[in-house]
């Protein structure tokens, strides 16, 4: 504070050409204590004087002071900024046809200052209701001082804030300069955050790759719904629907749970695979239940006793589990959107009723059949074509584990044996597959902004939905996981409580810079209103 006041006290007749008040205001962050400042100061200057010597000193800056200082610092910067037109003015000329605050009429009033001229000089309003003080949107002291009104006015909306500027002042461009600053206001931003969404991703090989079905498999949970007891006078349990869903089809596997119990996951992992075969990976979200299932199959795939229940080659490859990051349900889609259907059906059969265990496998063995029943693609203009590619198709045609057979596409149907047709009415599927699923695909419905980019030691707000925003946690990025198109999708984030792993759907970027000062537009919008 010594350093600004002694380059105040030597440079106090400042002109135009002297950039003193550009290096004054960028030593200070906020408005008020660079006014006390300047009003200490002006003071100082004043006790300096012989005939002011014997004055009593106080330590209250009074408005009056304020006010003065306010007055100066407003004087330097249209000194510096409207330099023509105060010259102009001083000398009671008329000011250049191309300057910017003709639209105005400006003039110089008593104070020194240009202020507005206007149309409103017959009005009741009061002096500076109707005469306006014309400052810069350029000048980082016009940023400190709407910066300050917006705090000051409880963090006021542009709208508010503009309204409230123009009661005295009229800055140039200051409707885009409000809007700035309000979007940069942290305290605003913690109110309302806006989520990172980062550019849509590529398929996977697995999506996109003719295989047998459920080769790779997404698995999610979805419940709890009431099995009626055996007992009348027993009471209702609860279960769960564990959903099996093939990346390559979209062929659907449910299986009734009892609880939510590795153990239990387990057992319905067995019965999949005993139906649809043994997978190669499984995706799945990162529940404890499935990390239980990950760490016990470990175990069973080295150990003797699992050998000699499942096929030798299923032992020596085992399953290759994936887990998604925490709280990241986006990640998983396809098993998502699964879900939603099978719950549409679920709801509209059973309503609020309840079924014995037996019937409600039924019930869900029902679903699964309506859902693998669903058309991949729209069915075509074709009068002959009559049966829609669905995921019956290579569920039925399909063993459990298929070898790989020869191509029968390029020979002629007539020439082939009669196992061979079946073969080639199979591979035919697959041909559809391609030709007609595959291209669905390749659009981007949603997502299609550039990537947002993230750095380390960035802060952010980490998301969480069981609390009102104004409570999420500040966190900071500590490390960075692009994936291969070079998009981070992932980062790890430290808070004062621990250290996390979260998709960038949770985390919203903080508006801070590191000078802690706002770059004023320098397009400014010429403020016309009749």
């Amino acid at each position: 504070m010594s350093d600004a006041r002694k380059t105040l006290t030597t440079n106090v007749t400042a002109t135009a050409e002297n950039p003193f008040i550009d290096t004054y205001v960028s030593r200070f962050s906020n408005y008020q204590c660079m006014l006390r400042v300047t009003a200490y100061c002006k003071r100082f200057l004043q006790n300096s004087r012989p005939k002011n010597s014997h004055r009593p000193i106080s330590h209250i800056v009074t408005a009056e002071e304020l006010n003065e200082a306010e007055i100066t610092l407003i004087r330097l910067v249209q000194q510096q900024t409207f330099n023509s037109e105060w010259k102009a003015l001083e000398k009671q000329h008329c000011i250049s046809a191309r300057s910017r605050i003709k639209w105005f009429t400006p003039f110089f009033s008593t104070d020194r200052l240009i202020r507005v001229g206007g149309r409103l000089a017959r009005s009741q309003q009061t002096y500076d209701n109707k005469h306006q003080i014309i400052l810069p949107s350029s000048h980082q002291l016009v940023v400190l001082f709407i910066r300050h009104y917006h705090e000051k006015h409880l963090h006021a909306a542009p709208q508010l804030l503009l309204g409230l500027l123009r009661l005295h002042y009229w800055i140039t461009g200051a409707r885009n300069l409000a809007r700035k600053i309000v979007n940069k206001c942290t305290v605003c931003f913690r109110a309302r955050p806006n989520r990172i969404e980062q550019f849509m991703s590529k398929l996977p090989a697995a999506r996109v790759t003719a295989a047998r079905p459920f080769t790779t498999t997404g698995i999610d949970y979805w419940g709890s719904i009431y099995i009626q007891p055996p007992h009348r006078r027993s009471a209702q349990r609860k279960a769960y629907v564990a959903l099996f869903v093939c990346f390559c089809t979209k062929a659907v596997h449910l299986e009734l749970v009892a609880d939510l119990t590795s153990t239990k996951f387990l057992q319905a992992l067995r019965r999949f695979v005993s139906r649809r075969g043994l997978c190669a990976d499984i995706h799945s979200d990162n529940g404890r239940n499935f990390i239980g299932a990950s760490n016990e199959l470990r175990q069973l795939i080295r150990s003797k006793e699992h050998r000699e229940l499942i096929a030798q080659e299923c032992a020596q490859n085992g399953i290759r589990w994936h887990f998604n990051p925490p709280k990241a349900s986006h990640f998983g889609g396809l098993w998502e959107a699964a879900i939603k259907s099978a719950q549409k059906h679920f709801i509209r059969v059973l309503g609020t009723h309840t079924l014995p265990y037996d019937d409600m496998e039924t019930l869900l063995s029902q679903i699964k059949s309506c859902l693998n029943s669903r058309p991949l693609v729209p069915m075509s203009d074709d009068p002959t074509d009559f049966e829609p590619l669905t995921p019956w198709y290579f569920l039925v045609g399909s063993a459990l584990k298929a070898v790989p057979d020869v191509d029968y596409t390029t020979i002629p149907f007539s020439r082939l044996r009669k196992w061979q047709q079946t073969q080639h009415m199979f591979q035919h599927i697959w041909k559809r597959w391609h030709r007609e699923y595959i291209a669905t695909l390749q659009p981007r419905s949603k997502w299609c902004n550039p990537s947002v980019q993230s750095a380390r030691n960035q802060l952010v707000i980490l998301r969480d939905d069981n609390l009102p925003p104004v409570q999420w946690p500040t966190a900071r990025i500590d490390s960075l996981y692009p994936r291969p198109d070079g998009v981070v999708r992932v980062v790890t984030v430290v808070t004062p409580t621990g250290r996390y792993t979260r998709p960038v759907a949770k985390i919203c970027l903080l508006p801070i810079s590191s000078a802690f000062k706002l770059q004023a537009s320098t397009n400014e919008d010429r403020d016309t209103e009749n």
